[in-house]
């Protein structure tokens, strides 16, 4: 062992190039694996982790105040399966209004005034009344900034309403709402099953509509109808509806990060059996010294897999450190972007697991040609020395002499020839490259087109809040079109969660900007479109109907086709329909189209100085979007870097093969020019081939990622969204191909340049 161990050490030092490719190769490929296991493993970890630590209700009830005393409602905690609950609380549906305004009135202000800005957006939250959390037996609230909320005036909001644009900063701002009163932000606080969206001292709720309970079961999936029976509930809600909305725009990530991870060790296999394969060929010489002096062919095959064992487990190490560090920065982006708990890092079992597969990869990929060299009698392995075969190739290149190529082309285009095995590898390694290429640029494209679909930012680029606005505004410079829309939060029996129902003035034809995904748009009142999660949450069809009512309003609808809707929860139907909520509408808003050329952001500016509530479409970023994005990138130019070593080892071996060829063609006249010209071509060659090969290849993942994706986030993509790849880009891709080659090929193509004629001639 001690005599294997030596030979191994100085078959590493020997080999210093190919151990670091080895090495860097399994680093960046164990990164990717533990960042793909790491997020998988841990974005419901730290909601799950959290829930339990805050004693997050299982379900959360409003009982109607008016019909259900505070008696009868902490009466049901003693309900068989309920193990603890916390209430009743006061609770109420406050609208939020415009600032600098009263409740339902025009807008104020006066011309030249400061600007003013929206501290939360419009529309209804759930305030309740609760004490400074102090150890509630359910659902303890987190303070996350300021204080808690202990006088009149005061309140705490849900710290998920801080994440809209120009909403950095609320603590001290001032809420008005449409009851006349304005309450000031103190604190930022969260409940880990989103019971309220806003937190008052107790007392400070004078009109309360309901009586808020949370319970924990010992059966958390039971019916809520166990508890609630006999009582006047108005809404029941699940903590699986909390948690599917915290964690489900994390798990969009997953399917794209486990196709990464999986290509990244697809090409790490190819790279390291290329490296292998290359240094028993090349290292003849050496084998058959080692057998001449006494070497077993178990020896011989353990020497080269120590070779290969030494950077692999360095590689794995600093792979598996890199990876913990770029899964904890990437789960704390995405967990402050979602609102969710912190998540702890990655777990040791997720970094053992990586570890132990990538080298075993690793072990299995080099394990055939190590077991070769062992086989290799000593007698051909001497005799061999260090110069390869070359008739295999020989026949190719008389066939490519014959052409009117260009010399250093033919001699080029013939080189992977002589190397088929070899040229394989290199080729597969490229062609995963271009694919992940491929389908990182096919992903950014699709979101992108999504996210501006689901926004509208191409119908609209400015919202204004109020009503009164319209007129003016359709004679306004930079003003091409104003789409006048109201919106109501109603009911739908059968579902615990609110919905907006939306609609515009004007024919009920105009689209708007939605994206249909599937059936039709309205063309008549009575009718409703949705967005598709609602129909799969509900089992609802195209064509069935639906009932929405909030205070004894109701109206029902016929569901005639599903579009890509700014959240899940959104129905838009016309205007007539939406006639009977006229009374509870949460205000108007005005969708303006601009003129060409016309800044959206002077457009806001001119309306907030007269006192307008407006704000640009494109206002924020994405917080989501940039992270999915950013991890693209970031994955694709760890394959890409990994394909490029693949292609540099090849021309490194290459280059070595041949040194004694490239003595000859700089004898009989060869410049170093045409030299590297013979290196770049034969590289360029299997890049194009490659091309061609993972243009293909990523396509097809991309059909497969994507959806998965969509499936993950509840969504459905209409076919223009997954369509995206015009033959110019496919184009581009295939020269990625080429790319990839020619810069892996450059630095040893340098080197093939600069051989010395008499140095590589000097054993002839």
């Amino acid at each position: 062992m001690r005599a294997v161990w030596r030979a191994a050490r100085y078959a590493v030092r020997r080999r210093r190039l190919q151990t670091l490719i080895i090495g860097v190769v399994v680093l960046l490929s164990t990164a990717t694996t533990v960042l793909a296991m790491g997020l998988l493993a841990t974005v419901d970890g730290p909601y799950d982790r959290a829930f339990a630590q805050q004693r997050g209700a299982h379900l959360t009830v409003s009982y109607d105040a008016a019909r259900t005393t505070g008696a009868q409602a902490a009466a049901s905690a003693a309900r068989p399966g309920v193990t603890a609950a916390g209430g009743p609380y006061a609770s109420q549906i406050m609208t939020v209004g415009s600032p600098g305004r009263p409740a339902g009135g025009s807008s104020g202000g006066s011309p030249g005034g400061p600007s003013v800005r929206p501290a939360l957006p419009p529309g209804p939250i759930t305030v309740v009344a609760r004490a400074a959390d102090g150890g509630d037996r359910v659902d303890r609230l987190t303070l996350k900034r300021g204080r808690w909320a202990t006088g009149p005036g005061e309140i705490v909001v849900g710290s998920d309403l801080a994440r809209g644009p120009g909403q950095t900063e609320l603590i001290g701002q001032k809420v008005p709402f449409t009851d006349g009163r304005t309450l000031t932000i103190v604190g930022l606080g969260r409940s880990i099953t989103r019971s309220a969206q806003g937190w008052v001292a107790p007392g400070q709720l004078t009109r309360p509509d309901g009586r808020q309970m949370l319970y924990r079961l010992a059966d958390p999936a039971a019916p809520a109808a166990n508890v609630t029976a006999g009582l006047a509930a108005t809404s029941a809600q699940s903590y699986e509806v909390a948690r599917r909305k915290a964690t489900e725009d994390g798990k969009v990530a997953i399917p794209f990060l486990v196709a990464f991870g999986v290509a990244g060790l697809i090409v790490a296999v190819l790279i390291i059996g290329n490296v292998v394969s290359g240094a028993v060929v090349s290292g003849f010489r050496h084998i058959g010294v080692l057998k001449a002096i006494g070497f077993t062919p178990a020896q011989v095959t353990g020497v080269y897999l120590m070779m290969i064992a030494v950077p692999a487990v360095v590689g794995c190490l600093a792979g598996t450190v890199a990876g913990n560090i770029l899964a904890g920065a990437v789960s704390a982006s995405l967990s402050e972007s979602l609102d969710l708990p912190a998540a702890s890092g990655v777990s040791v079992a997720v970094d053992v697991l990586a570890v132990l597969g990538v080298l075993g990869v690793a072990a299995v990929t080099a394990l055939v040609p190590a077991v070769r060299a062992g086989l290799v009698p000593a007698a051909v392995a001497v005799s061999a020395g260090a110069a390869p075969r070359r008739g295999r190739a020989l026949r190719v290149q008389r066939l490519l002499a014959r052409t009117r190529l260009p010399r250093p082309v033919s001699l080029g285009l013939g080189v992977p020839f002589a190397r088929p095995g070899r040229t394989a590898l290199t080729v597969s390694a490229v062609a995963f490259g271009v694919a992940a290429v491929t389908l990182a640029v096919g992903l950014s494209r699709t979101l992108d087109a999504y996210f501006t679909d689901e926004t509208r930012l191409r119908t609209f680029q400015v919202e204004v809040v109020g009503q009164g606005e319209a007129p003016s505004l359709a004679g306004r410079p930079g003003t091409a079109k104003v789409a006048v829309t109201s919106s109501a939060q109603v009911h739908v029996p059968g579902s615990s969660r609110a919905v907006e129902l939306k609609a515009y003035q004007g024919a009920p034809a105009d689209r708007h900007g939605y994206r249909v995904v599937s059936g039709r748009w309205l063309d008549g009142p009575g009718q409703v479109v949705v967005g598709d999660p609602f129909l799969e949450e509900s089992g609802k069809r195209i064509g069935d109907t639906v009932t929405v009512g909030t205070d004894g309003r109701k109206a029902v609808l016929r569901i005639v086709g599903t579009a890509i809707v700014d959240g899940s929860d959104t129905f838009v139907t016309d205007w007539a329909s939406f006639a009977p909520f006229g009374d509870v509408a949460l205000g108007s808003l005005m969708e303006v189209t601009l003129t060409p050329g016309t800044s959206a952001r002077a457009y806001v500016d001119a309306l907030t100085a007269e006192g307008v509530m407006a704000h640009t479409t494109d206002e924020g970023t994405d917080v989501e979007q940039a992270i999915v994005l950013g991890l693209v990138a970031l994955l694709t130019l760890g394959i890409a870097a990994v394909a490029g070593l693949g292609v540099f080892n090849t021309v490194v071996l290459n280059t070595r093969d041949r040194v004694r060829d490239f003595g000859i063609l700089k004898s009989l006249g060869a410049t170093p020019k045409q030299v590297l010209t013979v290196v770049l071509v034969s590289m360029g060659a299997l890049g194009l081939l490659g091309g061609l090969i993972g243009l293909p290849l990523g396509m097809a993942a991309h059909q497969v990622v994507l959806p998965a994706m969509a499936r993950t986030g509840g969504i459905v993509l209409p076919y223009g969204l997954t369509e995206i790849f015009p033959w110019t880009l496919a184009a581009l891709f295939v020269l990625a191909g080429i790319a990839i080659a020619v810069l892996g090929a450059l630095v040893p193509a340098g080197w093939a340049a600069r051989i010395r004629t008499a140095t590589a001639l000097r054993s002839e």
